[in-house]
């Protein structure tokens, strides 16, 4: 739906879904296949959450793209 209605954030479409004051119906496939992106989202979430080493931090990710650039 994000896409479809030409927002860049997340922010935009809610905004935009708020403005509209309307509720738009999903069918039942439409629906399945939300619910299906869901799902894998949330595994892949949880794939890369229990793969990271350490906690995460922004500085030590930047410093760490920023040497992979350099190579």
């Amino acid at each position: 739906m994000k896409a479809e209605l030409g927002c860049r954030t997340w922010a935009e479409l809610l905004t935009k879904l708020v403005e509209a004051e309307t509720i738009r119906e999903v069918g039942d496939e439409r629906l399945s296949e939300m619910k299906s992106g869901v799902k894998s989202f949330l595994q892949l979430r949880t794939s890369v959450s229990n793969r990271w080493i350490g906690d995460p931090s922004v500085v030590d990710e930047t410093r760490k793209s920023r040497k992979h650039d350099a190579s």
